[in-house]
C-alpha cells in the first residue's frame, strides 16, 4: 500500500520504517520493501536506503535482487555513486536472467552518468546473453547512454543485433543505434537500418524509420 502512494508516502518515518523492512527474515517482506522505497524514487534516496538497497543485491534470493536493481534504477542519477555504479555492474552477471535484466534497466535509467569503459564492457557481454530480455535490456541500456556508449564495438554488436531472432531485440537494437545519433551513421550501419525497414515485424521497420531519421544528413543516401 505505501510502495503504491509513492513520493506522497515518502515521509522520514515511512522510510525508517521500511528501511528496517528490508531486513525482514522473510523475503517477500524484503522485495515488497524494495518495490516500495523504488516507486518513492528521488525523495527515498537517502544515503542510508542507497546502502541497504546496494546491500540486498548481495541477497540470496534472487526476487529481492531484482527489486533492489530496479530501486536504485528508479531513484536515477541521484543513486549513481560509484560503488552504486559498480555493484550493478557486478550485478549483470548474475545467475538469474530477471536479476540481470534488472541490472541493465537500473543502468540504463541512470542515463550517461554511468557509462564507463567498464559499464559498457559488461552491458556489450549481455548483448550475446542466451535470454533475448536480457538482450533487449541491454540494448536499451546502452541506447540509453547515446553517443557516450556509441564506441565501434557496441556499434558493431547492435548492428549483429539487426539480425536477431527475436522481434523486441531487433526493435530495440535499431533504438539504440538511433539514439546514437551521427556518431553511429557508418556506412555499414545505414545499410543495416535500411535492411530492416524490410522487416517482417511492423514495430521493428518503425523502429528503423526513426533510427535513420536521427542520423540525419549522415543517413541521406539515394537508397535511403
Amino acid at each position: 500500500a505505501l510502495g503504491n502512494m509513492g513520493e506522497k508516502a515518502a515521509t522520514n518515518e515511512v522510510i525508517e520504517k521500511l528501511v528496517s523492512a528490508l531486513e525482514d527474515k522473510h523475503y517477500s517482506v524484503r522485495y515488497s520493501a524494495c518495490r516500495a522505497l523504488g516507486k518513492m524514487g528521488e525523495k527515498a534516496a537517502t544515503n542510508e536506503v542507497i546502502n541497504k538497497l546496494v546491500s540486498l543485491l548481495g541477497d540470496q534470493d534472487a526476487w529481492v535482487r531484482m527489486s533492489a536493481c530496479a530501486a536504485l534504477g528508479n531513484m536515477g542519477e541521484k543513486a549513481a555513486t560509484n560503488e552504486v555504479i559498480e555493484k550493478l555492474a557486478s550485478a549483470v552477471g548474475d545467475d538469474n536472467y530477471k536479476v540481470r535484466m534488472s541490472a541493465c534497466e537500473a543502468l540504463g535509467d541512470m542515463g550517461e552518468k554511468v557509462a564507463t569503459n567498464e559499464v559498457i564492457e559488461k552491458l556489450v557481454s549481455l548483448l550475446g546473453d542466451d535470454d533475448y530480455n536480457v538482450r533487449y535490456s541491454a540494448c536499451e541500456a546502452l541506447g540509453n547512454m547515446g553517443e557516450k556508449a556509441a564506441t565501434n564495438e557496441v556499434i558493431e554488436k547492435l548492428v549483429s543485433l539487426l539480425g536477431d531472432e527475436n522481434s523486441s531485440v531487433r526493435l530495440s537494437a535499431c533504438r539504440a543505434l538511433g539514439n546514437m545519433g551521427e556518431k553511429a551513421a557508418t556506412n555499414e550501419v545505414i545499410d543495416k537500418l535500411v535492411s530492416a525497414l524490410g522487416d517482417q515485424d511492423d514495430t521493428v521497420r518503425g523502429s528503423a524509420c526513426r533510427a535513420l531519421g536521427n542520423m540525419g544528413e549522415k543517413a541521406a543516401t539515394n537508397e535511403v
